[in-house]
């Protein structure tokens, strides 16, 4: 059966930009192209396709309906393209590709920089994005394919995303070095959840782990004060505001200047598990592949030289298992 294509790529990455920049005269900027000639791409697509994909205002476009279908449509075309050009460069033994890793931003600190060095040094060619957010907005990022592979929480509710277990570490009661509890060999989570804490928002896993612990011990979580932005809730703890709860990655660096304490919490220990993930509905590209390898590496060396303190939860058959799973194309709703 024939088919006659009516639009072109370059068309395609037009539209693409206009509805990104929301506007034709940034577009032409950024294109390097003169605004009537992106105007006339525009209007010879709209006409090909027999609909219109932009509505204009004053202080620019929006996308119609049917634009909002193209967008979502033209993005995985280039996508697509992408990892067609990255497959076919690797048969030439080269890793190609651009890669956008997300990673919780407890575990960002200490941990992305030794990845991203690695990753840097051994695949030159591959364009490396980092997004820092949420278990559950990385989760919801992957599973929309605007994040390639993420570090999250392992449990979540995203369900077309694939889950493969990275390591179980152990969470501390973070304090300053001032403060009587920074000489206690350990303390308790009864004694935790009566202390003024510096905690993120609700829906963050951390704060919904220890509201569950609290609900457990008939309490409520002593609250002092609610903070997302990850340097301050540190900051607030060593200006002695509050305490919080972390693993000790999260704090590592600090630990060792003599910035915060770290104290164990006991009876019972409190642990959470972290999981790489990666949508279930596609392979992910060898860029990818490499990228989780790179960090089963990084966990093992930093578990290995005290930097993380961890139980490792993968094996030497969890990249076999990340790129072949048995339902690509069959991701639950």
């Amino acid at each position: 059966m024939s088919f006659q294509l009516n639009i072109d790529l370059r068309q395609l990455n037009t539209f693409l930009t206009i509805a990104r920049v929301g506007s034709f005269s940034r577009a032409a900027e950024k294109l390097f192209v003169a605004q009537p000639a992106l105007s006339r791409q525009i209007r010879l697509m709209e006409e090909a396709l027999a609909v219109e994909v932009f509505v204009r205002h004053g202080r620019g476009v929006a996308l119609t309906a049917a634009g909002e279908l193209l967008y979502e449509k033209a993005q995985a075309i280039f996508q697509e393209l992408e990892r067609t050009q990255a497959a076919v460069a690797a048969i030439a033994g080269e890793v190609t590709g651009n890669i956008v890793l997300g990673m919780l931003p407890t575990a960002a600190r200490t941990f992305a920089a030794g990845v991203i060095e690695e990753y840097r040094r051994n695949y030159p060619r591959v364009t490396l994005s980092v997004k820092s957010a949420m278990s559950g907005t990385l989760q919801q990022m992957v599973s929309q394919h605007r994040v390639d592979l993420a570090i999250t929480y392992h449990h979540g509710k995203q369900k077309n995303v694939q889950r493969t277990p990275l390591i179980e570490e152990r969470f501390y009661l973070i304090c300053p070095p001032h403060s009587e509890l920074a000489q206690c060999p350990s303390i308790s989570l009864q004694a935790v959840l009566n202390l003024p804490l510096v905690m993120p928002e609700e829906k963050h896993g951390l704060r919904e782990l220890l509201e569950k612990e609290a609900m457990k011990h008939q309490q409520q979580l002593q609250v002092a004060i609610e903070v997302n932005a990850w340097p301050l809730l540190t900051d607030l703890v060593q200006r002695g505001l509050g305490y919080t709860v972390l693993s000790l990655a999260s704090v590592h660096e600090m630990v060792m200047r003599n910035e915060l304490v770290a104290v164990p919490i006991d009876t019972p220990e409190l642990h959470r598990s972290l999981a790489m993930v990666t949508p279930r509905d596609m392979p992910p590209a060898l860029a990818t592949l490499k990228l989780a390898q790179t960090i089963m590496n990084q966990v093992t060396l930093q578990v290995a030289d005290g930097l993380w303190e961890g139980r490792p939860l993968f094996d030497n058959t969890a990249l076999g298992n990340l790129s072949t799973p048995t339902d690509y194309g069959l991701a639950e709703t």
